[in-house]
This record gives structure tokens, sequence and C-alpha cells, in this order.
């Protein structure tokens, strides 16, 4: 983590991604004198008498006093510490050079006093930071400051030798390019650019531009002091500044800001970091820094989600917020997770680079967290950090009207020459200038009711293509990633989760009630809207969610296709070798037990870059809705046109397998007797379902042929998508029972083949539709899988009679069926 001054450096932040570290630097924003509404309401600690203007955070921990000709003052009260600490702050608006050796020359200067400060520099800022063991010794400190402050710099002054010494070690560490020096500009890193010639220190010259950038730099505008103790410890720094003379005049500072958006790349020099791109905003505001990068770093921000869900991730190493002597910077660094061609680096970078960029300006226009301020200055454990985060809170001011700036650069491998096809650099400004143009534009197809006063907003975020892409080798993986992504979810969003693995497709329910009486529509909107999207990017899965997962899957399979899946997934092999999913979009028991996260993560991946549409019943009004789908695009632009779903068609038959074996202590043989009947939506399939209600349910023509005393346990059910489907009637019972279980099936359809189905079994299973279809119609999931569909939900009306004869026959006979016996092994 990084704190106050630019590159202040702590302990890393993390959760970010498996084995990364993003750090966040909480850098400070302004704290305007005038302002004590940054903090919570409390009593004050007791005013310091004579104070020019004085005024105290409200939760009594800290102060801030502005005294007449002299160095503005931060007094944060804590007891604990050994010793309590001051720190001296300043903003010399000068480059690398000049401040570090500034910085040299009141260290010196300091120690030669008998002082030992720690001092720290960056590109236009220092501190000094001392520890107080003797607090009789304020007085004399602050005299040492402001001395040497005021005395000239000679060249045969004994500050020399440590000036030159820190400009050396400036200019032995360049920045890795020149394109880089922008982004230097806006974090305050210290450095200088590449091949710039060398300073000479004992020169005549440099002395005496070093003298005037002292006059320049060092007086009480462009500096704070900051105190860390004990009450009495802060009442005695203030008496001991008020009673101080000598602090030179002068102006604030003032950065020199960007004009303009700035795209580029460089190639990285050896031993350097190649595949980072780095996206550093300049804006008006320090706390706004602080608050969009403290945003953007937390776990589950859109930003992870997004960068994770892109063709080719990339992870954020470091996210930062600093506050400038005026305005503000975020600062984000991207590394792609794979090793990338030039070429599809520049591609992938250039998306990555405008979502970042685009996620900096919708957290941006969210209202700044002024509490960070005073949580920032006071969880430092060290009272010296504490002391110069306070005192460079008290030296940074908002810009008024600025317009926020890019710098964007991306760093390529040492073999990106320009004469490479495509590594010159345009292919990154190119792609990144398109990926820009699409920011924020519809990515998802909407379909919208209005429910007004519903209790809950609901929402359907799924994917046409829904189990087409699978084959034999990753059946069931849809399915796993999905209900992976619901036992990742949690439920600190107050938004439910369920999978839906549908005929249509594959996706997420997403539905929730206002938090209270305050939360609006919209907000409704959005955080249901980042809910279903952050548990379908693919960083939200975890080992522990595909554990959730599987056990859940496997549960399932095995309660609904019989032990370990193995007479299923016999079955599905032999009516659809190359697409077992297709039959049962859960897959396959072998296959869902072998999947792995980073296969499931690669399929959520894969998922968001299908046509995804989203179906919204809103409970208030349409504008709610599209609340909702703003939220959606958020997380799903910028993007390439969306890749079509899968266009393979159901191939032959598979080999029919002979008897297999269950484990030994299954105790009851199971027997599969299936036929291929039409897909979901297609014609003839509405036969296939009247078919599976004759058959099942209490009263229907399996329990009348096999009663509960025969011993043999009879079920049907229809299974199956849009692209296949197939009726399955499940023969549980003893093994000594099962062939002749089999052979009674038999003859029930050939009878119903030759006789049809009477009008009694007709009118129970007609009745049974009807019935089904009214009670969906209060379902609200029914009602948006309707919506997304496009499909009403109006009851099907029955077959005839001859009709149903007719499907029999041709569908149920004897040469179209495919049965599998499983018995126990003895």
């Amino acid at each position: 983590m990084q704190t106050l001054l630019p590159n202040f450096k702590a302990d890393p932040w993390t959760n970010v991604a498996p084995s990364r570290w993003v750090r966040r630097a909480l850098l400070a924003a302004s704290m305007a004198m005038s302002s004590c509404g940054l903090f919570g309401e409390t009593t004050t600690p007791p005013a310091i008498p004579g104070a020019i203007s004085s005024h105290a955070d409200p939760s009594a921990r800290i102060s801030f006093h502005a005294l007449a000709q002299k160095p503005r003052l931060s007094v944060i009260y804590r007891e604990g510490d050994p010793a309590p600490a001051l720190a001296v702050v300043f903003a010399t608006g000068l480059g690398s050079l000049p401040t570090a050796a500034l910085s040299a020359v009141v260290e010196s200067r300091l120690t030669s006093a008998g002082f030992s400060p720690r001092v720290r520099a960056y590109r236009s800022a220092f501190r000094v930071e001392w520890f107080v063991e003797d607090a009789s010794r304020v007085g004399t400190f602050f005299a040492a400051i402001s001395r040497a402050m005021r005395d000239p710099i000679t060249a045969s002054g004994p500050d020399m030798a440590l000036v030159a010494k820190r400009v050396e070690a400036v200019q032995k560490a360049p920045l890795d390019a020149p394109e880089l020096d922008p982004v230097a500009a806006c974090t305050g890193q210290l450095g200088v650019v590449p091949g710039q010639p060398p300073v000479d220190t004992s020169s005549g010259a440099f002395v005496t531009q070093l003298d005037a950038q002292r006059r320049e730099a060092l007086h009480a505008g462009r500096m704070a002091i900051a105190a860390a103790g004990p009450t009495d410890f802060g009442s005695l720094v203030f008496q001991e500044l008020s009673r101080s003379e000598g602090w030179p005049a002068g102006s604030p500072a003032v950065d020199t800001l960007p004009t303009a958006d700035s795209v580029s790349t460089y190639v990285v020099p050896p031993g350097g970091h190649a595949g980072r791109v780095v996206v550093a905003v300049r804006v008006n505001d320090g706390i706004s820094a602080v608050t969009v990068a403290e945003r953007l770093a937390a776990p589950g921000s859109a930003l992870r989600g997004r960068l994770a869900a892109l063709p080719h991730p990339f992870l954020p190493l470091e996210i930062a917020g600093f506050a400038r002597p005026h305005g503000g910077c975020i600062s984000i660094t991207l590394e792609s997770e794979a090793r990338l061609s030039a070429t599809k680096l520049e591609r992938a970078a250039a998306y990555a680079a405008a979502i970042a960029k685009h996620e900096i300006a919708i957290e941006s226009a969210v209202k700044a967290n002024h509490s960070l301020v005073s949580r920032q200055i006071l969880a430092a454990p060290d009272p010296r950090d504490v002391a110069s985060r306070a005192a460079w809170w008290a030296l940074s001011s908002p810009i008024p009207r600025l317009t926020p700036r890019a710098t964007v650069v991306l760093g390529l491998p040492p073999s990106a020459t320009p004469s490479a096809e495509g590594s010159s650099g345009r292919t990154f400004v190119q792609e990144h200038e398109r990926a820009m143009a699409s920011v924020g534009s519809p990515a998802a197809d909407r379909r919208v009711a209005v429910e007004r006063g519903q209790g809950e907003l609901w929402v359907l975020v799924a994917s046409p293509c829904g189990v087409g892409d699978e084959g034999a080798a990753d059946a069931g993986i849809t399915a796993l990633s999905l209900l992976s992504a619901v036992a990742a979810h949690g439920m600190t969003s107050g938004v439910t989760l369920e999978p839906w693995i549908g005929a249509d497709g594959a996706g997420l329910f997403a539905h929730a009630p206002p938090r209270d009486d305050r939360e609006t529509p919209p907000e409704l909107a959005r955080r249901v809207g980042n809910a279903v999207m952050r548990a379908l990017s693919p960083a939200t899965l975890t080992t522990s969610s595909i554990v959730e997962a599987r056990t859940s899957m496997l549960t399932h399979l095995e309660r609904s296709t019989g032990r370990g899946g193995i007479a299923f997934e016999a079955l599905a092999e032999a009516l659809a070798p190359e697409h077992p999913s297709w039959f049962e979009p859960f897959g396959t028991f072998t296959r869902v037990s072998a999947a792995t996260l980073e296969v499931s993560r690669l399929r959520l991946r894969s998922l968001l870059e299908t046509p995804l549409r989203v179906a919204v019943l809103a409970n208030m009004d349409v504008p709610q809705a599209s609340e909702v789908g703003f939220s959606i695009d958020r997380w799903l632009s910028p993007r390439d046109a969306s890749r079509s779903c899968s266009a393979a068609t159901l191939g032959a038959q598979g080999v029919r397998p002979s008897k297999l074996r269950l484990p030994r202590d299954a105790g009851l043989g199971q027997a599969l007797v299936a036929a291929p009947v039409p897909a979901v939506g297609a014609t003839g399939h509405d036969a296939a379902m009247f078919t599976a209600l004759v058959l099942g349910g209490e009263g229907g023509l399996l329990e009348k042929t096999f009663p509960p005393a025969s011993g043999v346990r009879a079920t049907v059910r229809l299974t199956g998508t849009a692209r296949a489907a197939a009726l399955v009637v499940d023969l549980r019972a003893p093994s000594d029972l099962l062939d002749g279980a089999v052979m009674g099936l038999m003859a029930l359809l050939s009878t119903l083949a030759t006789s049809g189905v009477s009008p009694a079994d007709m009118q129970r299973a007609t009745d049974l539709a009807m019935r089904h279809a009214s009670e969906t119609r209060f379902d609200p999931r029914k009602r948006l899988v309707a919506l997304w569909s496009g499909r009403p939900l109006a009851p099907t009306p029955p077959p005839s009679a001859q009709a149903m004869q007719i499907f029999i026959a041709s569908t149920l006979n004897e040469s179209s069926l495919v049965v599998i016996e499983a018995q126990p092994d003895r």
C-alpha cells in the first residue's frame, strides 16, 4: 500500500488476484483550511490560543492552524508512541534533480545543526521527518529549518557533497523511456528522462541555478508542518512555531498540466517489464483521486472484473491515487496474464487501457469520500508518516473546472522494432482509439417489461448460445461455471443470484428488493446489474466455489440420472457422442468431476464473448430498466464484434454399449429406454411433451404398468435443448426384474403405437399441462425467460389423438429406441 506522498512505501494491499498485489496509494487530497466537514461530528479539542486561523476536526484528533507569515500547521493528537514526531513537507514545483538537490541541502544543514532527520525526495516534493526525543528542542528545530531555507548555497559549502551524491543517485536510475515522463509528472515518481545530459554539480552554473531554485521553492508558501503526539506536545509545537521568525515568504507551487490526452508505446530496455501498460489521469481534486483509487482497487471492482473478462486478460499490478499541490492523479499499471506476441499485445493492451480509462471516468463521477482524509492520516503506525500525511494534505488544493487528461503508455518487448509488422506502436494507438469509440455503447440486446408494484427487480443475463459450444470433452462446464459464479457471489450486495441452464440459453438470474426506503429505483437497478455482471467475471471464481458447485452438480446428476451417472453418460454418448450436453445441459458425471478452476474461468470468458441478451422485469418504470442495461453494458464494453454461436449440428449416433456395471453397493439395476425427439421449440416437440405427461406422474401409464408392488420404479423425463432432445424412461429394479421391466415397457409403447392414447389419459395430460401453464405465470423466473426468449407463456394446445398415435408409432418404435442397462457388480 502506498501512502501520502508519491511513492511512499508501506505494506502491499492484497485480494487483487492470485499471487498478485495491487497497491493503493491513498494519497492526499485538498484539505481546505476552512473545511471541517471532512470528518465526523463529536466534540472538538481545546482551541490553541494565538492562532490567526484555527479549526479542528470534530473527531478531536486533528486540528489545523494558519499563522501569519509562517508555514501552515496541522496537529494530530495521539498517544502511545515512543516519541512524538514532526514533519515538514515542501512542494517545490520543480523537477526530480532540483528537488533531490534541495532535499540534500536541507538534510545536510539539519544534520550539521545536530538533528537526525529522515528525508525523502520525490519528483516535485520532499519531506523531512524528525522523532522528537527532546521536546525542548522543537524551537531550535524550527530555527534550523528556517535557516536552512534562507542561507545561500555556495560551491564551497558543506552541503555540496550530499547534493552531489543525491543528484548522482537520481541520474543513475532514469525512467525506462521518455514516454513515461508524463506519467512520472502525474504520479510524482522520481527520475530523469533517459539520455538527458548529466549534471555537473561542481560547476558554478549549477550552484547558481540551485541557489535560485532555493529562493523559488524553499519558503512558507510551499511548505507545511505537522506534529503528531500528545495534546501537550501539540500545544508546545504551536507555541514554538508562533514564536519563530525568519520564514521566507512566497507563492504556492503551480503544476504544469497536460493540455491533451496522449497514447504511446516504447521498447522496454533489457531487464525491464514488457507487456505492461500504464494509464495516468490528471483530475481536479486529490480527494477524488484517493476515492477513485480505493474503489478501483477494491475486491470485486468492475475494473478487475472487466479486465479478467477480456479475451486476453490483464491484471492490475498497481492502482494508486495521488494528491498533487494542485489537483490529483490516478495511476493504473496493468500487465497481461499471458505472454503475447507484439501484435496481440498491442491490441489486447489497447482494450485494457480503454477499460481503465472508462472506469476512472465512471468512478470520478461518483461523490468523493471525504472521510478518507482523516482515515488515511490516522492509519499509519509510525507517527512520522502520520505527520507527513497531514502536512501533505494541507498543501494540496483542487483545480476548478479541470478537464481530466490521460496519458497511456505501453511497454513493448525488445523484439518489437519499427520494422516488425504491427509492432511499431501504430497498432496500439489505432486499436485504443477504436476501443475508446465503443466504450459505453450498448453491448447486449435488451428486452424490458414493467411490472409496477412488484417487490423485487428481476434480471436475466444469458447467452443464446447456451451449451452449444460444448463437446464431449467439456460437457457440463457451462453449468458448472455458472453454479460456481453463484457460489462465489456471497450476499453482501443483497442481490440473490440463481443459475439458469435453459433449453434456449444459459446465464444468471439476479433479483433484489430495495435495501430500504432511501434506495431509489435507479440505485436498485445499478446494484442488481453490477452484482450479476460481477458474478459473471472469471475473476470471481475461486477454488472453493468450484468445489461447492461441482459437489452440487454431481449430486444433481446422480439423483436425476442414476448412480455415478454411468447409465445416462452411456446414453448421451450413444445419442450424441460429440455433444452429450445437448441432451443433458448439466453434462456428464465424468467431465464435471474432472473440471478445473482454469477451465471454468475460460468458459465464463467465452460466454461473455457471445451475443448476450438481457431481460428485465422492472418494478418501477422503463428508465429503471434502462439503468440496468447501462450497468451491464459497462461490464461488457469495449468489445469487438460478438462471436456467433456455434453452427455445429447433431452427428450420427454412437455405438450402443453392452450391459454396464454399477458399483457393487448400488442395490438396484437401472435401464434407460430413450428415443430422440424434436428439439425444444421444433415442430413435434409438443407431442413429445404430452407423451411424457401421459406416461409419467401419479395415475400415469407407467404407474399403472409398474405399480409399487411390482418392485419396479419407473419415471419419465423429457430432456434436451433447442439443438436436440430425447424422451427418456428410467427403470430401477432388482437385477432379476430389470429385463422383465424393459420388456413390459416395450409392450406398453407398442400398445400405444397401435391403439393410441385413451381419451381419459389424454384428458389427464391436458389437465396437467393447463395446470402447469397456469402456475408458471405466477413465477417471475418463467415470465423473465419468456421475455428473454420471445416465447409467450400461453398454454400449449394438446395435439390430436391421431397426431399422438402417429408420433408414438414413428418415434417410440423399437428400432428407434436406445436401451442402456446397468447392473450392480457382483
